[in-house]
């Protein structure tokens, strides 16, 4: 919905001017950045799947992107539908924790992809040591290019919707300030009479 045919005849016809109005409007540049981790998500979850039998981590890079796929579900719906601030802060946490997974992915992968798959002249790439697989050097370099871009959009856009969470929550707020004694709820600190002074014999 962000590349809908009216922003690509613009971005043709006066590319500079859409550019600023992209990174002038929050809500739209974060848009653009999710669209993009969507795709580079669906190339990490396919390049994931051809190395699911990989020992030892086959299955937790094919959770990684699930939670790819899930992030990117999530962020579209709260920035463009339910922008609050719990919702916003809650995003911030997920993005920056996903933006340290591809960090992660990326430099397991990138090391893996050097493995060796022979030894002594004897093939050793799948299920002849224990636990050890060397059998698609180049998914795992697949995986691990993915992980760089997933790395550097989460950290672009955590970046960006930390520095405009205010333009995403828009005037109406869902910020803090409707909470309290005097929030919109209408609610007022209740007042209580003095009592009497007391007149008993102490």
């Amino acid at each position: 919905f962000f590349f809908t045919a009216k922003n690509l005849t613009l971005l043709a016809a006066q590319p500079q001017t859409l550019k600023m109005d992209v990174l002038n409007d929050t809500p739209r540049l974060l848009s653009s950045i999710l669209g993009l981790t969507c795709l580079t998500s669906f190339a990490f979850f396919v390049s994931a799947c051809v190395t699911a039998s990989t020992a030892n981590a086959g299955f937790s890079t094919l959770l990684t992107s699930f939670l790819y796929v899930a992030f990117c579900v999530g962020g579209l719906h709260t920035v463009t539908r339910s922008p609050t601030a719990v919702s916003v802060g809650f995003l911030i946490g997920v993005s920056t924790m996903l933006c340290i997974m591809s960090l992660q992915e990326a430099i397991f992968w990138g090391q893996l992809a050097g493995c060796d798959a022979t030894l002594l002249g004897a093939d050793i790439s799948k299920n002849v040591i224990a636990q050890y697989t060397c059998s698609a050097k180049s998914a795992y370099r697949s995986v691990c290019a993915f992980a760089v871009f997933n790395f550097l959009l989460t950290g672009a856009f955590t970046g960006a919707l930390v520095r405009g969470k205010d333009d995403v929550l828009g005037d109406g707020g869902g910020g803090y300030d409707d909470v309290g004694p005097t929030g919109a709820q209408g609610f007022a600190p209740q007042q209580y009479d003095k009592p009497p002074p007391s007149t008993a014999d102490l």
